[in-house]
């Protein structure tokens, strides 16, 4: 590994390290809708995929790690690191309500290393899901002159640890599969706030019910892309490609436990409701199809079709919480202008990128949609260029205002860095 190499990765190293230790907690900031399921998704996608609508199940370009399908890690011919990071702005409208907030995580941390020459080897950690929200609510207690306040929130969310093998078949054909270890937790409250008339705010009582469920289990996904030749001499290819990621039921572990207090000072002993009970939670299947156009080195032009069938998931009690199937598509372009030149901004990628399509949360009988267009941009730095700074600019919009409507407009960045070096190389001795 070189001196350079050594140095970005020992700060990404310590970088990551405080990440995890302060940002994972924070997620990517409130979001309403992730009080439904098992909350927001962070998506597979990669910072360059990222850029192009999130598309790419059926190409990749061999310099950094495609996540989109497991049979297209295989290109990378050399040891690739690749670590992102995710920041989020969001403006959130529900009726005359208004809020903004911000929030950042680790994206990913990828690594992948050829075996043998058709055959990679890749390690993956990545979020899965996350859960932030707080909600409030004020209403008369029937027969009294009293208030309540309601507040429900949630914080917590899943990750994901993964072991992927590729493999290329022939000259045309690879397949992966990606092994996954899903982990974490979600923490449930529902505070009900009893406010005496006349009192000080110090005598109101406090009604808690607080739950906290952990997740665990193993998952698979598994892959194939097709890469075929249409002009001679490799100026043209068309790719198809797709993944399948297979239901699985998590196991799960919940605590409930009620307490009531006034004035910070319990007023009964908490009572635990449930102690560890055991159940399950169940992820849907998925797949993504796909189909490119790629000049080598030139331009690549994609276009995917993903759905996930939400319909069937259950929570912790069994119940489907009326989620609908996701029908999304993916749309992107990338663009090398010379990969010979010797002028640095002939060497940037460019991307463009659009998707649409459904979310699994419905909100007063009317489906949340999402929109969301993007920019994409890969920086060669380091030693003879070898390594990438890639960054990927997201816009969109989901939901709309209304009558029990909550409408999110979002601007979200994915920044990466890849590392590439040669690994178990045999020294050669003159």
């Amino acid at each position: 590994m070189s001196q350079y190499s050594k140095i970005l990765l020992l700060t990404l190293t310590l970088g990551l390290g405080w990440s995890c230790a302060n940002l994972n907690a924070q997620g990517l900031g409130n979001s309403p809708y992730s009080s439904l399921g098992i909350g927001e998704f962070y998506g597979d996608a990669y910072s360059d995929n990222s850029g192009m609508g999130q598309s790419g199940v059926s190409t990749a370009s061999g310099f950094q790690i495609n996540n989109l399908n497991p049979a297209l890690w295989v290109r990378n011919r050399f040891t690739t690191l690749d670590v992102g990071l995710v920041t989020q702005y969001k403006n959130i409208t529900a009726g005359s309500d208004k809020q903004t907030n911000f929030g950042a995580n680790l994206a990913y941390l990828s690594l992948s290393f050829p075996v043998k020459p058709r055959w990679v080897i890749g390690v993956n950690l990545k979020p899965y899901s996350f859960i932030d929200y707080q909600n409030e609510a004020t209403k008369p207690v029937i027969g009294t002159a009293s208030e309540a306040l309601y507040i429900t929130s949630g914080k917590g969310g899943i990750n994901k640890a993964s072991i992927t093998n590729s493999v290329q078949i022939n000259k045309y054909i690879s397949v992966g599969l990606e092994s996954s270890y899903f982990f974490g937790n979600a923490r449930r409250s529902s505070d009900v706030i009893l406010v005496m008339p006349g009192e000080s705010a110090s005598n109101n009582y406090l009604v808690s019910l607080n739950q906290r469920t952990t997740y665990s289990d193993i998952a698979f996904r598994a892959g194939a892309a097709v890469r075929i030749p249409i002009k001679k001499e490799n100026k043209l290819n068309l790719n198809l490609g797709g993944a399948y990621s297979f239901s699985t039921s998590l196991n799960s572990e919940n605590t409930t436990t009620f307490e009531l207090t006034q004035n910070s000072f319990p007023l009964t002993l908490p009572d635990t409701l449930d102690n560890n009970q055991s159940g399950s939670l169940t992820i849907p299947e998925q797949y993504q199809v796909g189909a490119s156009l790629e000049w080598p080195f030139k331009l690549i032009l994609s276009a995917d079709y993903s759905r996930q069938s939400w319909s069937q998931y259950r929570n912790f009690n069994n119940l489907s919480e009326s989620l609908r199937d996701v029908n999304r598509i993916h749309l992107g372009a990338e663009y090398l202008p010379r990969f010979t030149s010797l002028n640095y901004f002939n060497l940037v990628r460019y991307r463009l990128g659009f998707s649409y399509g459904n979310t699994p949360y419905v909100v007063a009988g009317k489906n949340v949609n999402d929109a969301n267009i993007s920019l994409g941009f890969t920086f060669p730095m380091g030693r003879g260029y070898q390594n990438f700074l890639s960054v990927a600019l997201i816009g969109g919009q989901r939901g709309n205002t209304g009558v029990g409507q909550v409408k999110e407009r979002y601007a979200r960045a994915v920044l990466g860095i890849t590392l590439l070096e040669r690994w178990f190389v045999k020294q050669k001795l003159d």
